[in-house]
């Protein structure tokens, strides 16, 4: 029996800060000032969720997204 080679697809950084901003925005419905502080807390937590979608097997992207959003508070 042949073994298929199970193919990932990559999230990037910038696929998942938009994904970030707009669950913070549209879904939970907080407004903040995009300024430097919190583009560098949301660009932080966008790359966090990268590297545990790209660690973890098995997981939803959107789900980690939205947990790692939990996090964010804006300035």
């Amino acid at each position: 029996m042949r073994a298929t080679k199970r193919t990932r697809t990559h999230l990037s950084k910038e696929d998942a800060l938009s994904f970030l901003l707009t669950h913070i925005v549209v879904e939970r419905n907080c407004t903040f000032e995009m300024n430097p502080t919190n583009l560098f807390r949301i660009t932080q937590l966008a790359a966090e969720a990268v590297a545990c979608i790209e660690q973890e097997e098995d997981v939803i992207p959107h789900e980690v997204i939205e947990n790692i959003a939990l996090n964010f508070a804006p300035s």
